[in-house]
């Protein structure tokens, strides 16, 4: 796990709301990926001057000829046998030509089981580290603590990310996320938004991401505390998002796994959250 520092949010106005998506579980390569869908919410942040992102792993399917799970029917049509061949620098090269439009508003990027996997069979341990250099963003590992701090500041024009505190005088206000890319085998609602809440009593932070489940699930945890002098009581709202896959579990023309397992369709599409640094306010959006 990575105790992963700081990055700055330095904005406008007292009104803006900044959202942070969670980009998880898109599973490029596999014939079953919603590709037009992956594209058209990095285009949403690509468009969006208030919105960042972090990586949430399984960027990629990286499942290869050696692979016990390895389909040919479940491969994209576009993806040759010579790519297949050379799976963990083709798969990482097009994760990361997806990406470049929106490096400049990534805050790191956590590895997943499937990038994990493939790079301890095939000894490619550097795949994820060459994924972040060539975009110029930090390796959150498995799992993750960072601090957003959003900083006002009225000279500038849009919200930007910083790497090192922008200096000067401004309103602040810190949120910490936990990202992690998630674990367990769940397949009821119920059992997904229980390992979400594992994690939210067990790591302390204000926002909470995690993928693996193919699901999108929202949980608010409230904790009660006290004031600076503990004379009153004060309620601190937690807020966790499990985001979504952009792997269909049934697709036309193909078999998926989860279709022979006959697991649930999922929701499609990353989640995010909201917040407004003014008030301190965050919302979950699934």
């Amino acid at each position: 796990m990575e105790a992963a520092g700081q990055r700055w949010i330095v904005h406008p106005s007292r009104s803006d709301e900044i959202t942070i998506w969670n980009l998880a579980d898109l599973h490029w390569l596999s014939r079953a990926c919603a590709e037009k869908h992956v594209r058209k919410d990095i285009k949403a942040i690509q468009d969006d001057p208030n919105s960042f992102w972090v990586g949430g792993g399984d960027y990629a399917d990286f499942i290869g000829f050696t692979d016990k799970r390895f389909d040919p029917d479940a491969v994209a049509p576009w993806v040759s046998v010579k790519n297949l061949g050379n799976l963990g620098v083709f798969g990482m090269t097009c994760v990361r030509d997806l990406f470049l439009p929106i490096k400049d508003r990534c805050l790191g990027l956590v590895v997943g089981n499937h990038e994990k996997k493939y790079a301890l069979k095939t000894e490619h341990e550097g795949l994820h580290g060459w994924l972040c250099t060539e975009l110029g963003v930090p390796s959150l590992e498995y799992s993750a603590l960072l601090d957003v701090i959003f900083w006002r500041k009225s000279s500038v024009k849009s919200p930007r990310l910083a790497w090192e505190t922008p200096g000067g005088s401004g309103d602040t206000r810190t949120v910490r996320l936990f990202i992690h890319h998630g674990a367990g085998y769940a397949q009821t609602p119920g059992g997904k938004l229980n390992r979400l809440v594992q994690f939210m009593q067990s790591f302390e932070a204000d926002v909470f991401f995690c993928g693996h489940v193919h699901d999108r699930v929202g949980r608010r945890e409230p904790t009660i505390g006290g004031n600076t002098d503990c004379t009153e009581l004060e309620a601190h709202e937690r807020v966790g998002v499990i985001s979504g896959s952009y792997l269909k579990t049934y697709a036309q023309g193909v078999t998926t796994y989860g279709e022979q397992r006959g697991y649930r369709p999922v929701s499609l599409g990353a989640a995010w959250v909201r917040i407004r640094p003014q008030t301190g306010q965050i919302f979950a959006e699934i």
